[in-house]
């Protein structure tokens, strides 16, 4: 068997009320796809609910997928589409407020790096996710899923559903106002304006060079 036709007949079994089947299916999406909702959740706690919400509905939407895109493509529109409902849900209402680092996140490995630079290093991060929380969801599905994720043009404008031309402005877009946060300014729309977002690497694109195309 090919790995297209494992692929299909693993769909199948998932479409037929497998759960191990579905389990093996997303296996290997787990972690794209809690990144992808660390940028959509209202604080890292609710990271996982918002990603186990966008789950269950690729669970019981499996029936509706034809076969007629790649199921990666399927997948994350999906995804993005419940991501996008509860942005929605949560427009017009107070943001909720951050909260505290887990300790894993601030916990440098023994012998790795001293205490203090892997605190740095955690906050860092972290100022990156709240900027990136504050695009416009547009904006942030191309940052997400292009920079962070490594996905092509071409790839993203099938998740989402737009031409790639309109992929590459939005991406251009967001990155201008992601940089503005970054460097303490406030994105049009946003209402995080206190300045705390730090300094943006521009090094943390998974594309490298690809990224310029």
């Amino acid at each position: 068997m090919t790995g297209n036709d494992e692929l299909r007949a693993l769909i199948t079994e998932a479409q037929d009320g497998s759960v191990r089947a579905f389990e093996l299916l997303i296996a290997s999406h787990m972690p794209q796809v809690r990144r992808f909702a660390r940028a959509f959740a209202a604080s890292d706690a609710d990271v996982d609910d918002l990603a186990q919400e966008a789950l269950v509905k690729v669970y019981k939407s499996l029936r509706s997928f034809r076969f007629q895109s790649a199921f990666k493509t399927w997948l994350y529109s999906v995804v993005r589409n419940v991501f996008f409902d509860a942005t929605r849900s949560r427009a017009g209402r107070e943001r909720a407020l951050e909260e505290p680092l887990e300790v894993e996140h601030v916990r440098a490995p023994s012998g790795a790096e001293p205490a203090d630079e892997g605190i740095a290093r955690a906050e860092e991060k972290e100022r990156l996710w709240r900027a990136l929380r504050a695009l416009p969801a547009e904006f942030r599905t191309a940052v997400v899923l292009f920079d962070v994720e490594g996905y092509s043009y071409e790839e993203v404008a099938a998740i989402e559903g737009v031409p790639v031309g309109t992929v590459k402005s939005r991406l251009s877009r967001g990155r201008t106002q992601l940089r503005t946060l970054l460097a303490g300014g406030q994105a049009p729309g946003s209402q995080d304006g206190d300045g705390s977002v730090g300094t943006f690497n521009g090094d943390a694109s998974s594309h490298g060079s690809r990224s310029g195309r």
